[in-house]
């Protein structure tokens, strides 16, 4: 499920416009107005990439750098060319050695599955981090350092096969090419290339809208978000870490003891301008005092807000337990610097955390 919420008030002078969602299929679609006086739009759609990682439980690792001069991904059209990837992991070679000799056929496989892991990083990053940009494996070249006598490649790069179809579903089924070699960089025991098909939406490349906005959700990005601890504040947030499914919302100016992890649809978390660009008060105690100006505080912070297009969640804020009028909304210029809870609201978490 995809969902793309619509507010007459959004600012346009920093986010971009409503979300055009494009699809190669017929979505069932409906318009609803939520109890926030929002209009929403939900389209159902096919299990996304980040589903089928939560539920194969893998975890899309850092993208290795290249080990020597050549760049790690070309985009070409809409093909997206992977260089080779060794079985890096934590910056270190994980498996080296032949086949079958120095390593067994089980652990060469495991290393081809580090590879083709490595592989989905670097398209995940030719992608801006958008995965569901992927609309085909095109093809895997699997290199497995092997004995003269060893002629069992293909079970070998079967490891990187398999997690490729893991990650993207039928849209993993390939071509490939599985070889013996000699030698591989570093004594690596397998390597893996691969080409990608990709949708490419606008000149700015896979994984951007026409305006040049992201179309995934990424680390860094600022948020507005409801802090689980008090469930009274609506307060800047940074997006700290995206795995599959799951997001990492810490809150500006605040420790790391209020940082939570939620589902990727969760409506606790919302784009910039959802609700803080009111005249409207927070239920006290507040961690603002007057109005909120996001488009000066992208700005000071050089960062970048999370547009709308990338957000899935069906609620907005539902675990506030504030009196905010979202009725009376609006743009105020001004600016306000985030504040840390409040005395009042650290005495009461720890008068919280010691029942």
């Amino acid at each position: 499920k995809l969902v793309g919420a619509f507010s007459p008030l959004t600012p346009s002078s920093f986010l971009p416009a409503y979300p055009v969602i494009k699809a190669n299929f017929c979505p069932q679609l409906a318009l609803r107005k939520t109890s926030l006086g929002r209009v929403q739009m939900e389209i159902s759609v096919g299990e996304s990439v980040e589903d089928r990682l939560a539920k194969a439980g893998i975890t899309i690792p850092p993208t290795p750098a290249p080990a020597a001069n050549y760049v790690p991904y070309v985009i070409t059209g809409n093909l997206v060319h992977v260089s080779g990837n060794i079985p890096i992991e934590d910056g270190a070679v994980k498996y080296t050695g032949k086949v079958p000799s120095e390593k067994s056929v089980e652990d060469a496989y495991n290393s081809a599955r580090l590879c083709g892991l490595n592989v989905i990083a670097q398209v995940k990053a030719a992608c801006n981090g958008d995965l569901n940009k992927v609309t085909r494996v095109v093809k895997l070249v699997g290199f497995v350092n092997s004995e003269n006598d060893f002629t069992d490649q293909p079970k070998v790069i079967n490891g990187a096969s398999d997690v490729m179809i893991e990650v993207f579903g039928e849209a993993g089924k390939h071509a490939r090419s599985a070889l013996g070699v000699n030698t591989l960089p570093f004594g690596s025991t397998t390597e893996v290339e691969a080409i990608f098909e990709v949708e490419v939406e606008s000149a700015f490349g896979p994984g951007f809208d026409s305006k040049g906005q992201p179309t995934a959700l990424q680390p860094g990005m600022k948020v507005e978000a409801v802090d689980r601890s008090f469930k009274d504040i609506i307060t800047v947030a940074t997006v700290k870490e995206v795995k599959g499914n799951q997001v990492l919302i810490g809150f500006d100016g605040w420790g790391d003891q209020y940082d939570y992890w939620c589902s990727i649809d969760d409506g606790d978390f919302q784009p910039p301008g959802t609700c803080m660009r009111a005249s409207a008060r927070l239920s006290p105690p507040n961690a603002y005092v007057g109005y909120f100006d996001w488009a000066s505080y992208l700005e000071e912070t050089s960062s970048k807000a999370a547009p709308p297009p990338v957000f899935k969640s069906s609620t907005v804020f539902p675990s506030y337990k504030g009196d905010i009028n979202f009725e009376l909304w609006q743009r105020i210029e001004a600016q306000v610097i985030p504040m840390p809870p409040t005395p009042q609201q650290q005495e009461r978490d720890e008068n919280r955390n010691n029942k």
